[in-house]
């Protein structure tokens, strides 16, 4: 069976398609400011601060957190990572808090870069960045990957 150009471009479409959605970004780091008494997180932990179930870290120390702008591919992946959702739900989740008159969700800090600086300048604040960004003005407490 000969097929046409149209039936190779299609398929080449596809292939490619296929390809770009399988690239993912790099480890995710969160990160807490250095003088931070927090070492490291749990995963379930993590998840339990950024879908609103906590706002207080397990030693009962309040925590400011921060996320990229939504539709950042960090944010996409962090919250597939660390909350088993898309960033969608996560944010349909703290809508929905809100309007009960729940906790505050993060603040949308922009990229990965803002959320280093307001970390770096923020005593209570966590975030999360492409581990390519981290260096010595915050500490990792884990590595989502």
């Amino acid at each position: 069976m000969i097929m046409s150009i149209n039936t190779y471009c299609r398929i080449f479409l596809v292939s490619l398609c296929m390809a770009v959605a399988s690239v993912s970004i790099a480890d995710i780091s969160v990160i807490v400011h250095p003088s931070s008494n927090v070492s490291s997180l749990s995963n379930k932990d993590l998840k339990r601060l950024y879908l609103g179930k906590t706002s207080t870290l397990p030693s009962g120390d309040s925590v400011t957190l921060l996320d990229q702008k939504f539709g950042f591919g960090v944010r996409k992946q962090f919250y597939k990572l660390c909350c088993k959702v898309t960033a969608l739900k996560a944010q349909s989740r703290w809508a929905g808090i809100l309007f009960s008159g729940g906790s505050q969700p993060p603040f949308e800090a922009g990229g990965g870069n803002d959320v280093l600086s307001l970390v770096a300048s923020n005593k209570r604040a966590m975030g999360y960045v492409d581990s390519t960004l981290v260096n010595d003005t915050v500490k990792v407490i884990k590595v989502l990957k």
